[in-house]
């Protein structure tokens, strides 16, 4: 049952992959008039978790950004082609839909759940529909913000994907993996934006401090702006926080960048 599974993950290529991989992570993924938002229930009056009693808030469709132009809510899902997963995905949003409302499963996870189906269908509007539901349940949760910004990202929503990469930090901003996704993000689709990249990271440091995979991720971004000798020195950081780990990739790269200067 596909309750919280994430569909999009991003294969680089040649070092990347090998670093990507001793990291431990991976990642996928305008005009000035937008269009307009799917319908679903306006807003809904939801209780969010506290220590103490709940406070009630009015939750809202997540809007979408006004640099941004959706010409068609339609997609190549990661499943368009296969015949036997196009069936597998339907046949469970039957099955998470009968769930909805029973108590046995968090609704927060069935919507989750049937958003990434819909997603990985290429159905962008009903999977928008569904990670609002989500939401409103639980708007203190990241990961149905994360996985509408795979699905934004898929529909070319770039600042929309963006934001919502941001919310999930701001809601869950001790959760490493939040800080990764919206790192990666923001550097593939935004590397020249260096004040909201170089604010992005201060936000994850000033949580997790000198992390090996936030710098692996912050070297590569480096790389591309011809900033080799920080690069460098964010791999050698990197490698000093990896100690017992293999590190020869990040020393190849660090040898290939020192050539570069």
């Amino acid at each position: 049952m596909q309750i919280t599974n994430r569909h999009w993950v991003a294969a680089g290529i040649g070092f990347v992959v090998a670093v990507a991989a001793f990291f431990g992570w991976s990642y996928r993924a305008q005009a000035p008039v937008p269009v307009a938002v799917p319908d679903i229930t306006a807003s809904s009056t939801v209780p969010v978790e506290t220590t103490e009693a709940a406070t009630i808030v009015a939750v809202g469709p997540f809007p979408i950004n006004r640099a941004d132009t959706i010409v068609s809510w339609n997609f190549k899902g990661a499943y368009a082609g296969d015949a036997t997963l196009v069936a597998q995905a339907n046949a469970d949003i039957v099955k998470l839909t009968a769930l909805i409302g029973k108590g046995e499963y968090d609704d927060y996870d069935l919507y989750n759940g049937i958003a990434n189906d819909y997603s990985s269908l290429g159905d962008g509007k009903t999977a928008y529909q569904y990670y609002n539901r989500s939401i409103q349940i639980h708007p203190s949760k990241g990961l149905a913000y994360t996985n509408l910004a795979h699905m934004l990202s898929r529909l070319g929503a770039r600042h929309t994907a963006a934001d919502a990469y941001a919310k999930a930090v701001a809601v869950e901003p001790r959760t490493l993996e939040n800080h990764l996704e919206r790192l990666t993000y923001l550097t593939q689709q935004f590397p020249a934006d260096n004040a909201r990249i170089t604010a992005a990271f201060a936000d994850a440091a000033n949580i997790f401090g000198d992390n090996a995979s936030i710098l692996a991720i912050e070297a590569q971004w480096l790389t591309g702006e011809g900033r080799y000798a920080d690069a460098i020195k964010a791999w050698q950081t990197a490698k000093m926080l990896s100690p017992g780990k293999d590190t020869s990739s990040i020393d190849a790269e660090i040898a290939r960048l020192q050539a570069k200067q």
